[in-house]
């Protein structure tokens, strides 16, 4: 059996949430560094110890609901830094965890964000999604 961090939790197959990350992951092709279906609870954030340089990442509360989906390429740790600064908004104070998928460094981010945005149906705080710059 795998041990898993404390505020981490497996995305088990044939779930809505696991469907969604898979359906992201397969979006992204080969943009994608690795595959992580993990939930990560935001009060378990701080101590996350990704190692990814760019990511898209998705926000969501409860059993389920995603609300915001985002990208950052801000260099190691850039996903826990940018998810404290949306932390910050009251209109994201229901946010409780975040999937992460990892991007290869030659990805364009907000390409990939859009991508996936627009994929999932914009989430409901999503207010603006990159547009693409080829066909998807």
């Amino acid at each position: 059996m795998t041990t898993f961090p404390p505020g981490t939790a497996p995305l088990l197959p044939g779930t809505p949430l696991r469907r969604t990350y898979d359906l992201a992951s397969n979006a992204l092709g080969d943009q994608l560094l690795r595959r992580q279906p993990l939930k990560i609870a935001l009060w378990a954030l701080p101590d996350y110890a990704g190692d990814e340089h760019k990511a898209v990442y998705l926000l969501g509360a409860g059993a389920f609901e995603l609300l915001y989906t985002g990208s950052t390429s801000r260099g190691r740790g850039t996903v826990r830094a940018r998810v404290n600064e949306h932390r910050r908004d009251p209109r994201k104070s229901d946010v409780s965890w975040v999937l992460v998928l990892p991007i290869r460094r030659d990805a364009d981010t907000e390409q990939a964000e859009g991508k996936i945005g627009r994929l999932l149906g914009r989430p409901r705080l999503s207010q603006r999604l990159p547009q693409t710059h080829r066909a998807d």
